[in-house]
């Protein structure tokens, strides 16, 4: 009896430490548009910051920006003439205790390494060689810039994925993004007058 006690015991044990170990993934971002303060900047300056969990014992590999949906209407070509950012785009905590800086690269074929991610993305990619990584959880902020002002993001077309070991976690984006006239965010005139007086 007192071996099957024991036995029952360190089922649940087992049960509950997987739990704890392997909870909910999530990962979360917004995009906040300010008017560049430096005249030889594009005239907006656009920061994004994301939250991540990747729910496992398993660090952070890279984060996208996905950019584009089926039918959108935007080309890779647009999107590298609408925005710029500097080298590094970005940075985020890191393990152990350190500060992880990223490459910004602009994917016109999607993430091959994410099932189903085959469109325009912004692929934000730790740069490797500093002896620090991203761990588990974590909050990155990413600076890029346009000439474009800003306009609501639409989140059935603008989203967040990110990849750790084999899997992956998609999640929302709120916030603006610059104001092209093609997907993601498209504005007419009378739009993009409303828009502008708040930031102004």
């Amino acid at each position: 009896m007192k071996k099957l006690m024991t036995a029952i015991l360190m089922t649940l044990l087992v049960m509950t430490t997987a739990q704890l170990a392997f909870g909910q993934c999530s990962i979360t971002g917004n995009i906040v548009a300010n008017p560049s303060a430096d005249p030889l900047d594009p005239d907006w300056t656009y920061t994004l910051t994301i939250d991540w969990d990747t729910g496992t014992p398993y660090a952070l590999s890279h984060m996208d920006l996905l950019l584009d949906t089926a039918g959108g209407t935007c080309t890779c070509a647009d999107f590298s003439d609408a925005l710029t950012w500097a080298d590094p785009i970005g940075y985020s905590n890191g393990d152990p205790s350190c500060t992880v800086d990223y490459a910004g690269n602009l994917e016109c074929d999607g993430d091959p390494s994410i099932p189903g991610v085959d469109h325009i993305l912004l692929k934000f990619e730790p740069i490797e060689g500093m002896g620090c990584e991203p761990g588990t959880t974590g909050t990155a902020t990413f600076t890029f810039y346009s000439d474009l002002g800003p306009a609501p993001i639409d989140e059935d077309i603008l989203s967040l994925v990110d990849k750790f070991a084999g899997n992956s976690c998609f999640g929302t984006l709120s916030g603006d993004f610059p104001a092209m006239s093609c997907d993601p965010v498209t504005t007419d005139e009378v739009e993009w007058g409303g828009v502008k007086s708040l930031y102004r």
